[in-house]
This record gives C-alpha cells, structure tokens and sequence, in this order.
C-alpha cells in the first residue's frame, strides 16, 4: 500500500467556535442539538478551510501515516486533515490528503 500524500501549507486557522456561526451556517449542520449549545449544555467547534466549513467534531478519527491528524475523507482515496497547533491549542492546522 502506498504512502497517502499529505499537502498544506501548515498556516495554523483559529477554531470557530458554535456561536460564531451565521443562521445559514447552523442549518448546515442539523444534527446538533443547538438548544443545548446556547444553554451550555453542550458544545461544538468548526474548521474554515478553502471556503468549506467543518464540524471538528464530525471526523473519523487518527489518520494513518501520522497520528498527529485527524480526517474526513471526501472519497476512498482523498479527504481533508485536521491538526491542532502544537503553540496555540485554539488554531487548527488544515491541510488535504491522497493516495
């Protein structure tokens, strides 16, 4: 099996946070229970990256070659990477994987 290739720029994004979101945006993501958002209940964090908006919390877990990410593909064979600044807990790493 082929080594998948990692690309990025490694410029570290700031986590939006639920309450940062638009209206329009919050309707992109109906399966968060949002009442329990705004009460504090529960929470919720966001990657922007090339103009898509990601659920930090919606991804499948420790990418393979480097443990350090975290992913959601797009395919079988391609996704997108997530990483949390290893200075700044608050920014995120984004970056795009293929095999």
């Amino acid at each position: 099996m082929s080594v998948p290739t990692i690309i990025t720029n490694n410029v570290p994004r700031d986590v939006v946070d639920a309450w940062e979101l638009t209206e329009a945006e919050r309707g992109e993501f109906d399966y968060l229970d949002w009442e329990a958002i705004e009460q504090g209940r529960d929470s919720a964090s966001f990657a922007r990256y090339k103009g898509q908006l990601y659920d930090l919390g919606d991804t499948e877990g420790a990418f393979p070659a480097d443990r350090r990410w975290f992913y959601r593909s797009d395919s079988f064979f391609s996704g997108v990477l997530f990483r949390h600044d290893s200075l700044d807990p608050d920014r995120i790493i984004c970056g795009r994987y293929y095999a």
